[in-house]
């Protein structure tokens, strides 16, 4: 049943593939991320591909693809019921060059899906336990070597998942091609989100987080952004500067950027 899944939209927005990257500037064994030596090494690359001032922004940025790598198995939760199993062993970590930035995404070196019940009783232990697994052998000790590398906690990374998750559903929301998903979606989620905080050895499940809206200068009247649950640190860089939904933003910073928006679009 492998063969049937679609990697077309995690190919294109998250960079996770059978195939992986066209041209790889990088790629290294994901499981060698849990070598500090080799965990250092890629962050730095991917440092100075995006310019980074620190260690902090390409720690986040390669953090996050665990979110990603999650989000994965949403979507074919819902789409095909099936459930990749993707220890790091089965991953290999790459980098491609895409116009004015790099993308960090995974080759999957073998396909190991998982079948996931369409019953609501047997899909919800089933999703239980498929993901512990994942936690527990991919995102759990993939966040904590690259955090380890980066010299950072290891909640800037796991901070970022509560605004991104209701990010990423409101925007299925609103796409005609995968709105008929967001039942279903909605339905798994809050399995995860029913999920102890020990099973992401955190004090709180990270998914967990009500959402906090602000104004979307760029789409006026009634847009909104929602507000990161957490810096990504994407100001970490040659001539950075924070996201105008960035949580560290003051108030008087993210007025004036604002305006600056509105400016530039008159």
């Amino acid at each position: 049943m492998t063969q049937e899944l679609d990697f077309t939209l995690i190919k294109t927005y998250y960079h996770i593939s059978p195939e992986g990257a066209e041209a790889p500037l990088y790629e290294l064994p994901a499981s060698e991320l849990l070598e500090r030596s080799k965990a250092v090494e890629a962050l730095k690359e991917v440092g100075r591909l995006w310019k980074s001032t620190s260690m902090e922004l390409p720690a986040s940025f390669t953090g996050m693809t665990f979110f990603n790598l999650g989000l994965m198995n949403m979507l074919f939760a819902a789409t095909h019921h099936q459930f990749l199993r993707i220890p790091l062993d089965k991953l290999t970590f790459q980098l491609e060059w895409h116009h004015d930035h790099v993308h960090i995404g995974y080759r999957i070196n073998e396909l190991n899906a998982q079948p996931v019940p369409v019953e609501p009783e047997l899909r919800h232990t089933a999703l239980q336990e498929l993901w512990r697994v994942f936690l527990q052998e991919t995102a759990i000790p993939g966040i904590e070597a690259i955090a380890e590398a980066g010299g950072v906690k290891p909640e800037l990374i796991w901070n970022q998942f509560g605004a991104q998750i209701h990010s990423v559903m409101a925007y299925i929301r609103t796409d005609p091609n995968i709105s008929a998903l967001t039942e279903q979606l909605a339905s798994d989620f809050r399995i995860i989100e029913a999920l102890p905080a020990e099973a992401f050895q955190r004090r709180r499940n990270p998914y967990v987080h009500t959402p906090k809206y602000i104004d979307n200068p760029r789409s006026l009247p009634d847009g909104k952004y929602i507000l990161r649950s957490s810096c990504c640190m994407y100001d970490r860089r040659e001539g950075g500067q924070k996201c105008y939904n960035c949580p560290q933003m003051l108030p008087q910073e993210r007025d004036e950027r604002r305006k600056q928006i509105l400016a530039a679009q008159t």
